[in-house]
């Protein structure tokens, strides 16, 4: 088995034969090194990619602002502030002409109305401002997704600086807002204090009201009796009055006659009392005489004593009368003078009763007045007893209210956070982007093109064993004449192009380690998953050349398509179609890459001898495969003999 696959190598003796099998070796190399090479680090040249920017912005002065705002010019400096690639500030002329030849790969334009339309956010009618990216796709595709990608970049920069921009404001005006919540809260305070005051005080003035109200009801109750008496009063006097003034200046007519009468009576009397006394003074002493002179045995005798004793008695009588006569006189001067006295006074009099009847009629008229004034006092106190306890209800309900009122201004000023006041800029640039991204990734490349590299490894040992078999022959023709075992003969012709590959693959290995500075993680684990891999892309291209021919070599480059579209090299295996997604697991090149991927840049072990197995075995089944085919082959036919393509 040796033997014949070195015969097989012996075969290439002359130099562009030499020349074609170092070729080979140098294969995997050329396809995976040199497109490794070529996007090792794209990310590290961003800087040679010149990109225009057409600054047509015009500033506009924001009510607030002491100077115009230029937003257009904050971009272009935020832009070159992190120069990810060259921008370079031109006009719209040269930046047209120079994204036409190439010169810039993109272009972005701040229109006119930039500022514009971001201080339109402070006149209540905010409008969207736009940048325009321009980009030419005969300059290469890949220049449509950056272009994708900076916009995104480029909108979320511009979002973060207008944003800063507005919560500038905002945190001023929201330090002016809690300001002012803030004292109106200490006056809703003041005016709670004020109307618990107030609500006290309703309370005792409807208290004292009530008190007034019992008060006046008991002084109604007494006026109406003192009116009622001096009605009373009134309807007694007038009547009385009205018949005694009239009366008085009769009375005192009458008193001055009276008078006058006794003046004479007394006159009369006294002259008929002097007459009366002498004469019945003579009669009694001539009736005396003759008492003594008659004898008692006088039968006249009795009937003079009789007659003595009668006129003794009118004697006592006359001098009564003499007596009385002198009072009466005495008693009618009195009266004289009285009644002129009176007579003098009876306009006074008069006077005074009228003005005492005028007095008694306006205070009956004056305690009613009072009476009812009483009542109408007790009705507006009723009124006003109503009111106060509205007053106190009302008193009480704003006293709810501004508590309610404090206690929200209160819980609106602990609601406004204090921010800003010190560096309000500050801070609104930090509530502009208030989240950092912080990755903690693991297993990672560090170059692009390390994250490639396991997909281009297994393209290129891939892309090796289809284009070994195109060089070498599958099968020594002697050997397949031969009586050699099967195992032998397949084994001689894939040996040579397996060890070729594998040389390849170490090579392939070596120029991106060293040429490019790949760090695997685990060398040996990279250089054995490499050998193995070669061997078994190998192993399935030569069993598929063994049994087809040019055929199997067709089939090898067709499975080959179907491996690159369907390993998950670069994208996920979930971003895949959904026949690629069922094939995926179905073809070796899917766990070399899974495999190379985690010997270079890490992961799980266990999956990493999943690969290892899988892989051996696709190895174990290529060969057995050529072995099968080489003992296939051994039956003659007609095809072998004239095949349809040449070998």
């Amino acid at each position: 088995m040796i033997r014949l696959a070195l015969s097989e190598l012996r075969r290439y003796r002359l130099p562009m034969q030499r020349i074609a099998l170092v070729f080979l070796v140098l294969l995997p190399s050329l396809y995976g090194g040199l497109y490794l090479w070529s996007n090792w680090d794209p990310y590290g040249h961003l800087g040679d990619i010149k990109v225009a920017v057409v600054n047509e912005d015009r500033p506009v002065t924001v009510e607030g602002q002491d100077k115009p705002v230029a937003a257009g010019d904050q971009v272009v400096d935020e832009l070159k502030a992190d120069p990810i690639v060259d921008w370079t500030t031109t006009d719209a002329e040269d930046a047209a002409a120079g994204l036409s030849d190439g010169t810039y790969l993109m272009t972005i334009t701040i229109p006119a109305d930039f500022t514009a339309k971001l201080a339109s956010v402070s006149s209540g009618d905010p409008q969207t401002a736009e940048l325009v990216l321009h980009q030419d796709g005969a300059n290469g595709f890949i220049i449509g997704v950056a272009a994708r990608g900076l916009s995104i970049e480029l909108q979320e920069r511009i979002n973060a600086a207008a944003t800063a921009a507005y919560f500038t404001v905002v945190f001023q005006q929201l330090g002016e807002l809690r300001s002012g919540l803030s004292t109106a809260a200490d006056g809703a305070h003041q005016l709670e204090d004020g109307l618990a005051t107030a609500h006290d005080g309703s309370g005792t003035l409807a208290t004292g009201l009530v008190t007034a109200r019992d008060a006046v009801t008991q002084l109604t109750d007494g006026a109406n009796q003192v009116a009622d008496g001096n009605q009373q009063i009134a309807d007694l006097v007038d009547p009385v009055a009205d018949r005694l003034i009239p009366a008085i200046p009769p009375v005192a007519d009458a008193a001055t006659r009276l008078t006058d009468s006794a003046a004479q009576l007394a006159g009369v009397v006294s002259d008929t009392q002097d007459g009366i006394a002498a004469r019945t003074g003579g009669v009694l002493g001539r009736l005396n005489d003759l008492v003594a002179a008659t004898d008692p045995s006088d039968p006249h005798y009795n009937d003079l004593v009789a007659a003595r004793d009668a006129a003794n008695y009118a004697n006592d009588r006359a001098n009564e009368v003499s007596t009385f006569t002198h009072e009466v006189t005495t008693a009618a001067q009195d009266v004289a003078g009285r009644a002129a006295a009176i007579d003098a006074q009876v306009p006074a009099i008069q006077q005074e009763l009228r003005q005492g009847q005028a007095d008694i009629d306006r205070l009956a008229s004056g305690s009613r007045q009072v009476a009812d004034g009483l009542a109408e006092l007790g009705t507006g106190l009723d009124t006003a007893v109503g009111g106060a306890n509205q007053l106190t209800d009302g008193t009480g309900q704003l006293l709810t209210g501004a508590t309610t009122l404090a206690d929200g201004l209160d819980s609106a000023v602990g609601q406004i956070p204090d921010l800003g006041q010190a560096d309000p800029a500050g801070t609104a640039q930090q509530v502009a982007s208030p989240t950092t991204i912080r990755t903690d990734a693991v297993n990672t490349a560090e170059f692009y093109g390390e994250g490639l590299a396991p997909f281009f490894f297994g393209i290129a040992l891939c892309v090796f064993g289809v284009a070994g078999f195109t060089v070498l022959r599958p099968i020594n023709p002697r050997g397949l004449a031969s009586r050699a075992r099967p195992v032998t003969v397949a084994l001689a012709g894939y040996l040579p192009v397996a060890s070729i590959g594998v040389s390849g693959g170490l090579v392939l290995t070596a120029i991106v380690g060293f040429g490019l500075g790949l760090d695997a993680r685990s060398w040996p684990a990279t250089l054995g998953l490499v050998v193995v891999a070669s061997l078994a892309f190998t192993a399935i291209a030569h069993a598929l050349r063994t049994a087809f021919g040019v055929v199997g070599s067709a089939v090898a480059l067709v499975l080959l398509m179907l491996q690159l579209t369907s390993c998950a090299g670069i994208y996920p295996r979930q971003t895949l179609p959904a026949a690629f997604q069922v094939i995926h697991p179905l073809l070796p090149m899917t766990y070399v890459v899974d495999g190379l991927r985690i010997t270079m840049t890490g992961g799980p072990g266990d999956r990493l001898l999943r690969d290892f197995l899988v892989v051996g075995g696709f190895l174990l089944l290529g060969v057995a495969a050529g072995i099968a085919a080489v003992a296939w082959r051994r039956r003659w036919t007609i095809t072998q003999l004239k095949p349809v393509l040449g070998e």
